[in-house]
């Protein structure tokens, strides 16, 4: 299962905004550090952390991907160690059973089910 890549709204709106703040004027400066140029500053720095975030999280992919691959791969060996046992010891020994497999004479035998109708005393109804 892969993980969507992220978006930001935040990053969306203020690189629409710079935009139409660049056309009143490209060396806009309202003093206390509010600037085109800090803006921008600040517009990249979130794409860059956006970036490195999505490139994180397609790496956690990539890794989660191979764990289940190698999760199938044992259970595949596991269930070919067990056969084995199996087919050298047989299903019914104490050996299969050691080794995780449930002995033949463990299992419990399917019982057939007995319908069962339920009369109610009072109204006679089925």
């Amino acid at each position: 299962m892969t993980l969507r890549k992220r978006n930001s709204l935040a990053l969306t709106k203020a690189e629409r905004r710079i935009e139409g703040i660049q056309m009143i004027n490209s060396e806009l400066n309202f003093g206390n550090g509010l600037s085109i140029a800090s803006y921008n500053t600040r517009i990249l720095e979130l794409r860059d952390k956006l970036a490195a975030y999505n490139q994180a999280r397609a790496m956690v992919d990539k890794t989660q991907n191979s764990l289940v691959e190698a999760e199938r791969e044992l259970n595949s060996y596991s269930e070919q160690m067990l056969l084995s046992v199996a087919s050298r010891y047989g299903k019914n020994s104490d050996e299969y059973g050691m080794a995780g497999g449930t002995r033949k004479s463990d299992r419990k035998k399917a019982r057939p089910t007995v319908n069962q109708t339920v009369i109610s005393a009072e109204s006679g109804i089925v």
